[in-house]
């Protein structure tokens, strides 16, 4: 039976899931990533880690990171609801955290956000800003 919680993995159950994605990686990396953690959604079938999901606050924005799910056959619904359960929390812990109400609050252009994530020349970002301003509001909680 798939459940979720809201709370961190261990770091054996965490290191184990991330090398299914990732084979070199270096373990004193991900503890400290871990440990960075503000939100945490892991999904387990029976006593077994199958997927998590965590959210990080990085400069002024908060990130979702690490979105990972083993079982193929139920990926995309169990990562949809990963994402769900993250919002929920971000939206609890806005009530009380300033850092993330800063984050959330946070006014700045799509062009700011695009130039500085995507690493893109400024006439490709202008360009892309020009689609978005009517299709997406890109403030507050940001994962491109």
């Amino acid at each position: 039976m798939i459940q979720y919680t809201n709370k961190l993995p261990s770091k054996v159950d965490y290191f184990e899931l991330i090398r299914t994605v990732y084979e070199d990686i270096d373990v004193s990396e991900l503890s400290s990533e871990l440990d960075s953690t503000i939100a945490c959604i892991c999904v387990y079938n029976g006593d077994r880690l199958v997927g998590m999901g965590r959210v990080k606050k990085e400069g002024d924005y908060l990130c979702i990171e690490d979105l990972i799910v083993k079982l193929e056959q139920y990926r995309e619904e169990i990562q949809n609801n990963i994402i769900i359960a993250l919002f929920d929390q971000i939206n609890e812990m806005k009530k009380y955290d300033i850092t993330v109400r800063d984050c959330l609050s946070m006014k700045k252009s799509n062009e700011e956000i695009l130039f500085k994530n995507q690493n893109l020349s400024q006439e490709k970002v202008q360009e892309i800003d020009m689609g978005l301003d009517s299709q997406l509001d890109l403030n507050g909680f940001v994962g491109v």
